[in-house]
Parts: structure tokens; C-alpha cells; sequence
């Protein structure tokens, strides 16, 4: 994501605490609107996120775990890192959950179909992390359209021009 126009970064460490989800949500989102990103993108965002988040608690060991947020021109990606065992196929994309009428199981589906990459990675003996990335669709007129395109004397190569100019 270097050398872009629009840069934001959240660190968050939070409590391995079901209640420390919707914190991570709304700090997320309330970026996202901020910047001028349309309200499905951060709805599909929210989601994913969230899924990543809860799975901290099924795997986690410590009392806390990372969340790291990049919000750029073209794309957000979100890191969550945790002290737990992992997902056991280091740097592998996951394969497709088969029954989706289960109870559980469902959030790595879910991440995939909401994120455009979706990466579950193990460090024997650290934890595991979750790699989401997202291409991000920008309003009209929004602050974070408005600071690319000025920036760029129009729409730079590979953002997405909600005008549809």
C-alpha cells in the first residue's frame, strides 16, 4: 500500500473478551464512513472483521490479541494476531466450508466471501493470524474520494470511480 495518497492506520490490543468485538467494529467502520467508503463495503467489512475477531476466542491462549487496520487508496487490509494454535496449514487459503446450515464453522466462509483475500496463517508456538484485504468502493463526493482525486488531478490507475466516469 505504499506511496498512496490516503494512509490511515489503526493498532488496537484489546481483551480476548467477546465485548472487545464490537469495539474493533465500530473504530473500523467509523474510519471507513469518515473516509467516504460506501456503506455496503464497510457493512461486508464489519463482518468479516467480526468473524476474525470471534475466532480469536476459540484458539487464543493470552489474555489479549492485535488488531492492525490499513485503510489505503484502492484497498483496506486487516491483520488479527493472536497467542493461539492456529489454523494448523500455515499461509493457506482455507477451503470452502461444506455445511453451511451447521452451527459453527461458518466464519472462515464468511471472511472469504466478504473480503477479496482471505489468508489464515500459523507461527508454530506464537499464534495464528488472520489476513483480510478488501478493495474499498468510495461514495461520491466522499473525503477520502475527494483527497484522492484532488491529489491525482482526476481518478488515479486502479481506484474505483464511483461516478462510473
Amino acid at each position: 500500500m505504499g506511496g498512496g495518497i490516503v494512509r490511515i492506520q489503526v493498532v488496537m490490543t484489546l481483551p480476548r473478551e467477546a465485548r472487545s468485538v464490537p469495539v474493533v467494529r465500530r473504530t473500523v467502520a467509523t474510519a471507513l464512513e469518515s473516509a467516504g467508503v460506501t456503506r455496503e463495503c464497510v457493512d461486508e467489512v464489519e463482518v468479516a472483521l467480526s468473524e476474525a475477531c470471534t475466532n480469536v476466542f476459540q484458539h487464543a491462549h493470552d489474555a489479549s490479541y492485535e488488531v492492525v487496520i490499513n485503510i489505503g487508496d484502492e484497498q483496506l487490509t486487516m491483520d488479527v494476531l493472536d497467542s493461539g494454535e492456529g489454523f494448523g496449514n500455515h499461509g493457506a487459503e482455507m477451503a470452502p466450508v461444506e455445511d453451511l446450515e451447521a452451527e459453527g464453522g461458518r466464519g472462515i466462509a464468511l471472511m472469504r466471501a466478504l473480503s477479496d483475500r482471505a489468508v489464515f496463517d500459523t507461527v508454530t508456538g506464537r499464534g495464528g493470524s488472520v489476513h483480510l484485504m478488501k478493495h474499498l468502493r468510495w461514495t461520491d463526493g466522499g473525503v477520502g474520494w475527494r483527497l484522492i482525486a484532488d491529489a491525482s488531478d482526476g481518478v488515479p490507475d486502479g481506484v474505483h470511480d464511483p461516478s462510473g466516469s
